[in-house]
């Protein structure tokens, strides 16, 4: 991605980060779903077509989220991350150095059920089912020809943000988790982005 493209993006990321204070207000979802759908016009641009649909997925749930849609929302974000998955599923490999990795990753995402779970009640199925959709993500991200950067920091950064908005909305609120969750959100959106794209083109 050229530099030009990344401080547009990052130029829409910060426009909502700066706005988040008022946040909601008419047009707010448009604004925060912006940056993706910048990075989704990108991704069409350079044929990659399956992160081209990942990335419109997660617009949608970005402005299903914004309404306070959280089960849709949550519903489009899995498919996203199927999607994901399955694009770095393409260049799958053992790799036994990166083994440390993937097992922090489920340790990682196996407290945050048992944090989570006795506050979930009825949402226990669909957030179990998306749990189990960003596992994947990242495992497939971990277990990939390509380098750590920009790919398994990108699952990473995805596996955060989530994480705070779920402690956020089930257990406690975090000061300053808007602007922590859409940081590592909008972060962890252009890095997989670089590396989808570069494995597209390989």
């Amino acid at each position: 991605m050229k530099s030009v493209q990344t401080s547009l993006y990052a130029g829409l990321a910060l426009l909502y980060l700066l706005v988040l204070g008022w946040v909601p207000f008419t047009g707010d979802a448009a604004i925060k779903a912006l940056p993706i759908v910048y990075l989704a016009i990108l991704a069409w641009q350079r044929g990659a077509r399956g992160l081209t649909l990942a990335l419109v997925a997660s617009a949608v749930g970005d402005v299903l989220l914004a309404f306070g849609a959280f089960v849709p929302g949550l519903a489009v974000f899995l498919i996203a991350q199927l999607l994901y998955a399955a694009l770095f599923a393409r260049q799958l490999i053992w790799r036994s150095e990166r083994l440390p990795l993937a097992l922090m990753l489920l340790l990682w995402c196996g407290s945050l059920l048992l944090l989570i779970g006795p506050h979930l009640g009825a949402l226990l199925v669909p957030v179990l089912a998306y749990l189990t959709a960003i596992v994947c993500m990242g495992l497939a991200a971990t277990m990939n020809r390509q380098s750590i950067w920009p790919g398994v920091a990108g699952a990473a950064c995805f596996v955060l943000s989530d994480s705070l908005i779920a402690v956020e909305l089930f257990v406690t609120v975090l000061p300053a988790h808007g602007w922590a969750i859409m940081v590592t959100y909008y972060l962890a959106q252009w890095l997989l982005t670089q590396a989808l794209i570069h494995a597209s083109e390989a």
